[in-house]
């Protein structure tokens, strides 16, 4: 069985496309499919009787005959937000999907995540090696006997890939890692992480792994909670990460925040992401396709007075700041 990965969303029931046009859920499902390439279904979600009564959409949650149920009853129909969920065949398919969607006035991406065939647990394990990222160490799948390693030179985690993004096979995923790994090299903070967008918690985890003493994991997908958790536990770091839905209010300013997710939630967040960094900190921003970056570079130099490290891998950006010293004004990015 095939790899599937997955963007949900929650839809209103009227959204406004890129072109200004507002439509319907149906019509917006309608577009997708013909703007989003590489994808191959739509699950636009469910409501059970006892939730449909709950929210007003029926009269009553007892169901006697089903058969006798009205042919045109759609519950989903009704909703004000809809929860559903987009299927891709491919990863660079579902991330620009993604950017895609989170422009979309009315459709909010709530997260990413792999589908993995569950009936053949060799087959599927087989197609995940460890991983060489340059820059960083070796990525190694949850079931690799092994710990947690880091050293000045290279560093190793274990991660279990199905749940949530981050198993290491991506270019942004590679590029985060390779930043985490250079700051912490150059002597950058490292005590206190903020992992916005946090998938699988692969660079929250990594970071703990290299010696942060805390890391808020801010993930809006609650279904990957636990297995970020889990992550943290298999890589000895388990009571030095916590995760969190949103980013915690209260929480004291950190010394390097990471943020691979993309462009219009970079920018959606821009200002709160910087107000939550330290003096002399580092923010590391991926999930950026070449066409993206300068705007999000342009936004964030704008509101912390010095320009990115620009690093590439094939068509992806990640941008690192590091505590201003790079004076605004920069060339373009490429």
């Amino acid at each position: 069985m095939p790899v599937h990965w997955i963007i949900d969303v929650a839809v209103e029931a009227v959204v406004a496309l890129p072109c200004g046009e507002s439509v319907d859920r149906d019509a917006f499902y309608a577009w997708v499919w013909e703007a989003a390439a590489g994808l191959v279904g739509i699950d636009e979600g469910s409501v059970t009787v006892g939730e449909a009564a709950a929210q007003g959409l029926a009269d009553t949650a007892l169901v006697i005959d089903t058969a006798a149920a009205p042919a045109d009853r759609d519950w989903v129909a009704g909703l004000d937000m809809a929860q559903a969920a987009c299927w891709f065949a491919d990863e660079d398919s579902s991330r620009a999907a993604a950017s895609l969607l989170a422009a979309v006035r009315g459709c909010h991406v709530r997260g990413m995540r792999m589908d993995m065939p569950g009936d053949d647990d060799a087959r599927w394990q087989d197609a995940f090696s460890p991983i060489d990222v340059p820059g960083f160490g070796v990525v190694r799948p949850a079931w690799d006997a092994g710990h947690a390693l880091a050293t000045a030179e290279s560093t190793t985690i274990f991660i279990e890939p199905g749940i949530g993004f981050g198993t290491g096979l991506h270019e942004t995923t590679q590029l985060c890692l390779a930043a985490l790994h250079a700051w912490r090299a150059g002597g950058g903070k490292l005590d206190r992480v903020l992992d916005f967008g946090s998938g699988s918690g692969i660079l929250g985890i990594a970071a703990a792994v290299c010696g942060a003493r805390h890391v808020d994991a801010v993930e809006v997908d609650t279904l990957v909670h636990e297995a970020i958790l889990a992550n943290a536990a298999r890589n000895g770091v388990a009571e030095r990460v916590r995760v969190w839905p949103t980013p915690p209010a209260d929480a004291e300013p950190y010394g390097l925040v990471v943020a691979n997710i993309v462009a219009p939630v970079l920018l959606e967040h821009a200002t709160m992401l910087c107000a939550k960094l330290e003096v002399a900190a580092g923010l590391v921003l991926s999930g950026l396709r070449v066409e993206d970056a300068q705007a999000v570079a342009d936004r964030f130099a704008a509101l912390l007075g010095s320009q990115p490290h620009v690093a590439a891998r094939g068509e992806w950006r990640c941008l690192t700041f590091t505590g201003g010293e790079r004076p605004a004004g920069g060339p373009a990015i490429q």
